[in-house]
Parts: C-alpha cells; structure tokens; sequence
C-alpha cells in the first residue's frame, strides 16, 4: 500500500514514531528503518500483532468506506473482509483495504454471510 510518512519523534532506544499517512485515515506508527530517510512515499506491507478471531480482533462494522485509526489498544484497519478456499476446512481470509488486500491467515468460524461484509 502507498502511504505518505512524516516524521514525528524519536523514541530513544526504540524504533522513532512516524505519522502515516493514507487516503482513508492517519495514525502514527513505529518506523523500523533509517531516521534520516523516514519522510516521504512508500509502499507498505501490514503486518498484524494478534491472530485474526472473529468476534475478538475482527468484528462486523457499521460503515461500508475504508478507514484507517488508532484506539487504545493499537492501529484498526476498517474493510471488506474476502475469504478464499471457502469450501475447504479453514478457509483464509483477507481485508480488503481501499486498494490493498491485508492477509489475516486461516479462519476457525465466521457467522454466516460474513464474507464480503
């Protein structure tokens, strides 16, 4: 995904505080590269912290759009939630984001007509 990076603060001894950037959304974020190169363009992977579980860490919303925000506990992604392999055992499942797909991993259960939601 293409995000706009600005530079906030560094933290000492850990990983300097950038400002992110996106069309749906801005958060500030850990930056893991170079301080002096941390202002501008880039394309971006996300990386999740905790296992994807309905119900827990992924939940139905109320609004349809893309959005990007940060609440007590961390950076939220906000999307259309995709499953493939739906037939098989554990099916995967993935959030579409504005124009990039987020991989959540392998899916236990899902409430019925979730997919696509």
């Amino acid at each position: 995904m293409l995000v706009e990076v600005e530079r906030s603060s560094p933290n000492p001894g850990d990983a300097a505080l950038v400002t992110l950037r996106t069309s749906f959304g801005t958060v500030p974020v850990c930056w893991g590269g170079s301080w002096e190169a941390a202002a501008g363009e880039y394309h971006v992977e996300w990386e999740l912290d905790e296992e994807f579980r309905w119900g827990f860490t992924c939940l139905p919303a109320a609004v349809e759009e893309p959005r990007l925000y940060q609440d007590g506990r961390g950076v939220c992604c906000r999307g259309r939630l995709g499953l493939t392999g739906i037939a098989e055992a554990q099916p995967f499942a993935h959030l579409e984001l504005a124009d990039a797909v987020i991989d959540l991993g392998h899916v236990d259960a899902l409430p019925q007509g979730m997919a696509g939601a």
